[in-house]
């Protein structure tokens, strides 16, 4: 579920906090924020209610670089708002910004159940799943296959330094599916335990390769080595399109207290910590993304994002 936001502020500091969790819900928060500037109703022109929309834009997009769902959001809605109707009266503008805002998030909710719908029909009785990080997408997979009376389990990587899959944990206890929670350096041991691997995505580019957690290319090689399938669920609206023309996904990187302590080393003089937040799966090396459009595999990524433009064009 959402978070409930009050002001686009207020979206800022939860992404900040890392209390909005998957690359769905980031992409909603974003268009959440777009909406709550359009109905403050305080600008006094189009030219400053434009001015608003990119500040906070600007902002998100610092914060979450690697989320296509933000940048997507800010094209859909705030970039086109711009290109139409920069010569429309404020109240105008306002009203396009809603509309498209509500329109965003009433596609990403759509895709996330439809995908959850498609990847439920891969789970079958008595199958042992691995999966790497928290994804919203994962959780509506596993809820609706237990809704269709399927007996599985699951194995989570901690996911870390953050360990997300805690959210995992407490969702798929919920739904009373076994859960067995390991250390990320366990995935191989516990990997050929597996019948197969699913993992969520930030970003897709153009020609299907993934942008998730760090440690998912890691994940995905050692299941190529061993022929275990490993999927990605993700609704087409995580492409980012700017990679069709060479444009690299960004790679955040947090801040190294989350790795370490201060305490942990003698000294740290001549000692560099990166915590690299996510990395990037090659296309080869994922059997098919479980997306809105249906199992597909990573090549046709880029042909069903032409067809969602399209049909987002012509809303």
């Amino acid at each position: 579920m959402d978070l409930e936001f009050k002001s686009p502020q207020h979206v800022l500091e939860e992404v900040r906090a890392m209390r909005v969790r998957g690359g769905s819900p980031f992409g909603r928060a974003a268009a959440t924020a777009f909406l709550l500037v359009a109905r403050n109703g305080k600008y006094d022109s189009t030219e400053s209610l434009l001015g608003a929309l990119d500040e906070i834009a600007d902002a998100l997009m610092a914060e979450k670089p690697s989320m296509a769902t933000i940048y997507n959001a800010r094209v859909m809605i705030v970039d086109c708002v711009k290109q139409g109707m920069a010569s429309a009266s404020k109240e105008e503008a306002a009203k396009e910004v809603i509309r498209r805002a509500e329109r965003f998030i009433e596609w990403s909710r759509e895709a996330v159940d439809k995908l959850s719908r498609v990847g439920a029909n891969l789970v079958r009785d008595g199958d042992i799943i691995m999966m790497h990080s928290f994804s919203t997408s994962l959780m509506g997979i596993f809820r609706r296959a237990r809704e269709a009376g399927r007996q599985f389990s699951v194995i989570c990587t901690e996911s870390r330094p953050l360990r997300e899959s805690r959210y995992a944990v407490n969702t798929l206890v919920e739904l009373g599916i076994p859960v067995t929670y390991v250390t990320d350096a366990s995935a191989w041991e516990f990997l050929r335990k597996s019948n197969w691997v699913i993992v969520g995505a930030d970003t897709i580019t153009y020609d299907g390769s993934v942008t998730n957690k760090m440690g998912t290319a890691m994940i995905a090689r050692l299941c190529a080595s061993t022929q275990i399938p490993i999927y990605c669920a993700s609704e087409i609206l995580k492409l980012d399109p700017r990679t069709k023309n060479g444009y690299k996904p960004v790679l955040e990187i947090r801040p190294a207290e989350e790795v370490v302590s201060r305490d942990d080393f003698a000294s740290f003089e001549g000692v560099s910590v990166i915590n690299q937040f996510f990395d990037i799966t090659p296309a080869k090396d994922i059997t098919a993304l479980i997306t809105d459009r249906g199992v597909v595999p990573p090549s046709q990524c880029g042909l069903l994002w032409e067809e969602l433009a399209k049909e987002i064009g012509r809303r």
